[in-house]
């Protein structure tokens, strides 16, 4: 049996919900927002075995102000809607602070983790702010081709290149989209 045909017939443990979304600002800036929300769905323990019914976990909410070239957090908020302890929220106070000037560039993920991740703060806002990175660069992108833009005249020249390029496989140096932007590029230089 498929995985997919067993999991359906099996009741939920455990789901993890998030939403991200990418607001236009002003002066080509955006507003970045990321939602999760952890629910439990059957009856559990805590550490002290008192019985917890189900129902969520954690509802966080951040909202993060991105200037670009280069991409970097300009400003960060946060809500803790709902968290296990009230304790939680505290790591608010201390933690957005550290992440304003972060650049979204390779190693974002490992920056996040290493200094509001684990012991440093709270792994679930971690976690969220982490996979923003993605929403971050594809809701700036978006933005900036909002209007039609010339074929660049090199790789070098095309808007966005340090975080598309060799990004999957289809960015891949020789994969199908990259043959695409080098024949354009290819007829732009024929022209000339």
């Amino acid at each position: 049996m498929k995985l997919s045909e067993f999991a359906k017939r099996k009741a939920t443990i455990h789901t993890r919900d998030i939403r991200l979304a990418t607001h236009p600002h002003k002066h080509s800036e955006i507003i970045v927002e990321g939602t999760l929300i952890d629910k439990s769905h059957r009856d559990t323990f805590d550490i002290i075995g008192k019985i917890r019914k189900p129902g969520i976990i954690h509802h966080i909410a951040v909202w993060l102000l991105i200037k670009g070239n280069p991409l970097k957090i300009a400003h960060a908020e946060a809500q803790m809607y709902r968290v296990p302890m009230d304790e939680c929220k505290s790591t608010l106070v201390t933690t957005l602070e550290k992440i304003v000037g972060v650049e979204v560039k390779p190693g974002y993920s490992n920056t996040i983790r290493k200094t509001i991740g684990g012991k440093n703060g709270c792994t679930h806002l971690a976690h969220l702010i982490t996979i923003m990175g993605q929403e971050i660069v594809h809701g700036w992108l978006i933005d900036k081709r909002r209007q039609k833009l010339p074929v660049p005249d090199s790789m070098e020249n095309f808007t966005g290149n340090e975080y598309i390029l060799n990004s999957c496989k289809m960015w891949s140096k020789g994969g199908p989209r990259w043959k695409i932007l080098k024949k354009a590029l290819q007829q732009k230089t024929n022209q000339a």
